[in-house]
């Protein structure tokens, strides 16, 4: 029988074939064309020093023609300071086809026959590329046909129609027969999706997609793509469905936040993945061995950091305690691959992250101690695509930026957190942190992926917070003093203040205040170089910070 329905699909599908998927030319970048015109998608930030991408022989998924066989992994570099991406949408002229075929625009031979689905797919209402889905079958499930089409699909009692790629006469090993009437995965819910772990371990992590503020102002066909690459990837699943009324950019749009959003799924490559016939078809930088492998590391970290967060009651403390142990344990990189950028290396040895590293690790952590938080995107003031993060504290939103608090991008020291964008609001980054939540591709066009929640509060903005903002300038200049007695005795770099006033911050920073603040510090102690003036990013937050530089 299996002899005879596929010389039945042979014959059928034969003239299809003549109008069948074309390949797509790629420019030196390695991105591939998308509805007619080059686009890319910056998925990791921040400057990457070499091009260089690693993928595994193992892997199936389709990646860009500048890459080499090692291993299980795949990491994607890029000389400038964002790593390009891409999606392969279907031509114009299919998704025309798709949506204006008549109600039957195949031939059907009658057949009967018993087989299984080898790859979760769903049932279409139409026998053709890109009609509506209907049913989520899984892997496993018995389903019964009734017919062949020369589309290549088969057609199921009910009507509906699988296409033959996703289907076997051969019972999946390990699988569970289920029947078309019930599925073996009930429909997704808020509770499901909280419970279910990324790959097997201890996870403590259970942070529900939905209750992500992107994914909320997603509409309907965005969230169900959303949810799908979720529920795809956590399976290590290769094929979502993508409902028709999405274009490109929509998916480039759902596909980056799915990257930024779900920190959990570290294993997702940060290539957009082609688009064809109404499926995106995923790419994954670790194996699903390797990654239960990592997250058995990242539980343990995440056990030891939780037990700190979870000594303080106030969400200040416990956005502190988050902010300063993923930059105490980590440090910038000019690299950006899987490891980098995402919590691969924030939450395993303590090793180099980018910003969206940072960023995603924050997160990951905010998710498991209960802190609603967010990633967002965009372009610093040196115009390199940057990360960060909006989380909630109290009374409102605030910005939080743990690469710009790692000294490491400044001074080249660590032996010292800076606190300038821990808690700031809008109006304190308004020139410095631009493009906000946005990607871009190769056109030069943006896409806008969500608009984040307004931060325009103060009360928990670290130098206020820990009362270290002053209105008036002797009591700022007597807090310096201060500020340097504290820094100098417990042998840190920095003494720093908020002021409320741009006159008195341009004051605090005049020479004058310098040589008097330096002569200060080197009659404190004798090991005391010189202080250093922060200059840069600092005008619309008034932080007034002096680098202590001691003496080899």
């Amino acid at each position: 029988m299996k002899k005879k329905i596929s010389l039945i699909l042979a014959f059928l599908m034969a003239a299809a074939m003549l109008a069948g998927c074309k390949k797509t030319d790629e420019d030196s970048a390695g991105l591939p064309d998308v509805g007619g015109e080059t686009s890319s998608v910056s998925l990791t930030t921040m400057t990457v020093s070499e091009s260089e991408t690693e993928t595994t022989a193992e892997e199936t998924t389709t990646v860009p023609e500048e890459t080499t066989t090692e291993e299980t992994t795949t990491e994607s570099e890029s000389e400038t300071s964002e790593t390009e991406t891409t999606t392969t949408a279907a031509s114009s002229e299919t998704t025309t086809a798709a949506s204006t075929t008549a109600a039957k625009a195949w031939n059907e031979t009658e057949i009967s026959e018993t087989l299984y689905i080898k790859t979760s797919c769903y049932s279409r209402t139409q026998a053709v590329v890109g009609s509506e889905s209907v049913k989520k079958y899984d892997v496993g499930q018995k389903i019964n046909i009734v017919a062949a089409t020369d589309t290549g699909y088969y057609k199921l009692a009910d009507g509906t129609f699988i296409h033959s790629d996703y289907v076997t006469d051969q019972k999946p090993a390990g699988s569970e027969t289920v029947t078309t009437t019930a599925p073996k995965k009930p429909a997704v819910t808020e509770e499901t999706t909280k419970k279910q772990p990324a790959v097997p371990g201890n996870s403590s992590y259970t942070k529900s997609y939905t209750d992500r503020y992107p994914y909320q102002q997603l509409n309907r066909d965005e969230q169900q793509l959303y949810a799908g690459i979720v529920e795809a990837a956590e399976n290590f699943e290769m094929q979502v469905d993508v409902p028709m009324s999405l274009t490109s950019d929509d998916i480039v749009k759902v596909y980056a936040l799915v990257y930024n959003q779900e920190p959990q799924l570290f294993w997702l490559s940060n290539l957009v993945p082609p688009s064809l016939g109404g499926m995106l078809n995923l790419q994954f930088d670790l194996s699903p061995e390797k990654a239960a492998e990592a997250q058995k590391e990242i539980d343990a970290t995440v056990s030891e950091v939780m037990s700190k967060v979870n000594s303080y009651t106030s969400t200040v403390s416990k956005l502190k305690v988050i902010y300063d142990w993923v930059i105490t344990h980590n440090t910038f990189s000019l690299q950006g691959n899987y490891r980098t950028c995402g919590i691969y290396n924030g939450l395993t040895d303590g090793g180099e992250l980018q910003c969206q590293g940072y960023a995603k690790t924050v997160l990951y952590l905010c998710d498991v101690a209960g802190i609603e938080c967010m990633v967002v995107t965009g372009n610093n003031t040196e115009g390199s695509t940057h990360a960060w993060n909006v989380v909630y504290c109290d009374n409102g939103y605030y910005i939080l930026d743990s690469t710009w608090g790692d000294p490491m991008n400044s001074y080249g020291r660590s032996s010292y957190v800076r606190y300038l964008f821990f808690l700031a609001n809008d109006s304190m980054i308004k020139n410095t942190h631009l493009n906000i939540s946005t990607v871009a591709r190769g056109n030069g066009n943006r896409i806008k992926l969500y608009d984040p929640p307004a931060c325009t509060k103060t009360a928990c903005y670290y130098f206020k917070a820990y009362n270290k903002e002053y209105s008036d300038l002797e009591t700022a200049t007597q807090a310096m003093y201060a500020e340097l007695d504290a820094a100098i005795e417990a042998g840190k770099n920095v003494a720093h203040i908020r002021v409320t006033d741009h006159d008195m911050w341009e004051t605090l920073r005049d020479k004058k205040y310098w040589k008097a603040f330096q002569d200060y510090a080197k009659k404190k102690d004798s090991s005391v170089k010189e202080l250093k003036l922060q200059t840069s990013l600092t005008e619309d937050i008034l932080v007034v910070e002096y680098d202590v530089a001691y003496k080899d």
